[in-house]
């Protein structure tokens, strides 16, 4: 059985007393007393706490290090990881490997105890909330970016060009191939003749779905910077 202590300040603590990695050892080794523990090591880094553990790397060490029956102490929750869902995933990681994971502000939160019960329940509400919050925000950035009529990921618009930011401008190249297309269809022309046409002149696959998708999207008045 080994008994670590890990601690943890970003940059900017360095010189705040309350969190300094002096404080945090100091009031594991109380809390480890009270346990009948004794710290065997020392993990310490400075690093952000948003930074998934496993991918800091003192905290990949450790967890690599982990043997059944071992101990782990932090002084606080926001010293072992401010990603909740990355601390939910690490507490349901540490209880199949029969890994005690101690805070001084709350005890072992990996047993089967009420304290334990409660600890991850808590942790999933929380995980599940700032999913949906984050879920949420991408939404609403995607749509405010399609107003502005802005590259919002993926494959650009057939057509179009990005400028420097990220503004869709019109290819002249490609939309003397949309022209085309348009004519065609003016012309009573089908998709699949579309298709074979402009695929031909090209030299370039325009598949049958492609060609309606960007006909049908040229008919809706695009956003252009």
């Amino acid at each position: 059985m080994t008994v670590y202590f890990y601690g943890r300040c970003s940059d900017d603590e360095h010189f705040n007393k309350g969190s300094s990695i002096e404080t945090q050892l100091e009031k594991c080794k109380s809390y480890a007393v009270l346990k009948d523990l004794t710290i065997d090591k020392e993990i310490t880094e400075s690093i952000s706490g948003t930074i998934r553990f496993e991918r800091r790397t003192k905290g990949f060490e450790l967890l690599k290090n982990l043997k059944k029956g071992d101990h782990i102490i932090c002084s606080a929750l926001d010293r072992f990881s401010r990603n909740t869902l990355d601390l939910l995933q690490l507490v349901e990681k540490f209880k199949r490997l029969k890994v005690s994971l101690h805070f001084t502000e709350f005890g072992e939160v990996t047993g089967s105890d009420a304290m334990g019960s409660v600890f991850v329940k808590l942790l999933s509400v929380f995980a599940e909330f700032y999913s949906k919050q984050c879920s949420e925000k991408q939404k609403a950035t995607q749509q405010r970016l399609i107003k502005e009529g802005r590259f919002t990921g993926g494959k650009k618009l057939f057509g179009y060009d990005l400028d420097e930011n990220n503004y869709y401008v019109t290819c002249e190249k490609e939309q003397q191939v949309i022209r085309q297309m348009q004519l065609m269809r003016k012309q009573g022309k089908s998709y699949q003749f579309i298709s074979k046409e402009i695929t031909k002149s090209t030299r370039k696959k325009f598949p049958v779905s492609w060609i309606f998708k960007i006909i049908k999207r040229e008919e809706v008045e695009l956003k252009v910077a």
